[in-house]
């Protein structure tokens, strides 16, 4: 394929194509080498599939097939955070606070007024001894975003160990570009410092943060290469 029909069709990359191609290999993804996850599987029913991954005792991310009365009751859950308004409402009992941040995924989204908002809630279910279950579609970008931002706000992680922590714990998530220019201003809010930027990168042409530069470099290399060869 000659280099300037390559760099078209990159030209032509929006935010969810991006978003896309950084979550392309969550479905392929061994999940018992996350052994965070098989610890806490360990210690529930064979009815939970492994989506189910335990960021701290008193926080579990998931995504939305995994919110059943069952998972609820087995896991001890009394708070309820849901980021997927396109979804109907999960069922509850009485005793499970709910709560909905209602963004769609997209990088237009604008999910940085929850963030304190989501974030405060989880910590007053804690401190009070429950714990609190979140989750969008997937439990990949959304829900990872406020989990990163309470981690953030209550135990005084910058944003890129935020991030490394989670992603150690649950190894698909890819908060979408949008969603992480709003954890760098949250990052800054809190510390007055910034531990990820956001990079323009040749393959997409647009700004990523620059923990995800890596998953381009093989193609910006490729891209390279045939572009010197050429000239």
């Amino acid at each position: 394929m000659e280099v300037d029909s390559i760099i078209e069709q990159s030209n032509k990359f929006s935010e969810n194509i991006v978003q896309n191609i950084l979550n392309e290999t969550q479905d392929v993804e061994i999940r018992s080498s996350e052994s965070p996850e098989s610890e806490l599987l360990s210690r529930l029913c064979p009815y939970i599939s492994t989506n189910m991954s335990e960021i701290t005792d008193n926080l579990i991310l998931t995504s939305a097939s995994n919110v059943n009365p069952q998972v609820l009751e087995t896991c001890g859950i009394s708070c309820i955070i849901s980021c997927a308004p396109e979804l109907p409402d999960p069922p509850l009992n009485n005793n499970v606070i709910y709560y909905k941040v209602d963004v769609v995924d997209s990088g237009c989204s604008r999910i940085f007024s929850y963030f304190d908002k989501a974030a405060n809630l989880i910590q007053q279910v804690s401190n009070l001894g429950g714990k609190s279950l979140i989750y969008c579609v997937a439990g990949v970008s959304r829900s990872a975003s406020i989990c990163i931002a309470h981690l953030m706000k209550y135990h005084r992680l910058s944003l890129l160990d935020a991030y490394n922590y989670i992603k150690l714990r649950r190894s698909r998530i890819k908060p979408n570009c949008g969603f992480f220019k709003q954890l760098i201003e949250y990052e800054k809010q809190l510390f007055g410092c910034n531990t990820v930027q956001m990079v323009f990168n040749e393959v997409v042409q647009m700004e990523i943060p620059d923990v995800y530069d890596k998953d381009y470099r093989p193609i910006t290399s490729f891209v390279k290469k045939i572009k010197n060869r050429r000239y």
